[in-house]
């Protein structure tokens, strides 16, 4: 097996995402990830990526120092464990989707390598944006329930961050099947700050809609602009940013969460919630539980 710096699993979506930062690194492999029809993950069907057919090959070829889960797919807890277990430094982007013995892998906030949330996160904390009361975030992630979820619990983590609140509860409403899954969830917290995530199917166009309300202000990060603002008392003002997202910055430790025993519970709830919410077409409310 060859030796490589990284290995990044994930959907084309996210391939996207990164290209401009992985295209200036060696030994920077990406493999997209494989879906499974039980659980409606066809976002993640086999495609050829940077000359690798499937996920499997990528596995089979290459012993990376740290490796990446962007997308959750069947047997990616198995695939964690062997690379653990072979000295590999794993990281996810969610928890794992079923319960198992392997070891716990280390979860990260991939929100940390975006230099939009960095942006409107610094904003937020000046005085003249006040506290903040309202967010609203859409995103549209590649493939199915899981990748739904995860999204989700990614949104969830950002909505904590910039409403500066652990969150308190949380509304799931779900309709359609993958890949047509759409994902509402409303949320509050325990300064009484409310929060709309919408989780679209993919090819929607809303990636990353950002709207955030304060008491002095407003923050936005509109993909059309692409470039976050800030709306005050009497002009508009655009945030600098950097020019793209670096994985590196997924190792810092600002990036790296741990979960207790009861928020893992929490998050397994909220993806048996996603999947009853759509058969049902009623809607499902959860605790977020205390510290």
């Amino acid at each position: 097996m060859k030796q490589i710096e990284r290995l990044v699993v994930g959907s084309r979506l996210e391939f996207e995402l990164y290209r401009e930062d992985m295209e200036e690194q060696d030994g920077v492999v990406f493999a997209r990830s494989t879906g499974g029809s039980r659980d409606g993950d066809r976002g993640g069907q086999n495609g050829a990526v940077r000359g690798l057919e499937t996920l499997r090959d990528a596995l089979n070829a290459y012993l990376p120092r740290q490796a990446i889960f962007l997308s959750p797919y069947r047997g990616m807890a198995v695939d964690a464990a062997q690379l653990i277990e072979n000295g590999v430094d794993v990281r996810t982007a969610g928890p794992l989707p079923v319960r198992t013995r392997s070891p716990d892998v280390s979860i990260m906030e991939t929100h940390r390598s975006d230099p939009g949330f960095r942006a409107m996160l610094e904003a937020s904390r000046h005085a003249d944006f006040g506290e903040p009361v309202y967010l609203r975030l859409i995103s549209s992630p590649d493939g199915g329930k899981w990748g739904k979820w995860w999204c989700v619990f990614q949104s969830c983590r950002k909505a904590a961050a910039l409403l500066d609140s652990p969150l308190r509860r949380v509304y799931v409403a779900a309709a359609g099947t993958s890949p047509r899954l759409h994902v509402s969830i409303t949320l509050k917290t325990h300064r009484n700050s409310t929060g709309h995530l919408l989780v679209a199917p993919d090819r929607s166009r809303l990636q990353d809609d950002l709207f955030l309300v304060g008491t002095g202000g407003t923050l936005a990060d509109d993909p059309l602009l692409n470039q976050p603002g800030m709306y005050g008392k009497s002009d508009y003002r655009m945030l600098t940013r950097p020019t793209r997202r670096c994985l590196a910055q997924l190792w810092e430790n600002e990036a790296l969460i741990t979960l207790s025993a009861d928020e893992r519970r929490f998050y397994h709830d909220l993806l048996r919630a996603i999947g009853d919410s759509a058969r049902s077409r009623r809607g499902i409310c959860l605790e977020y539980p205390t510290a």
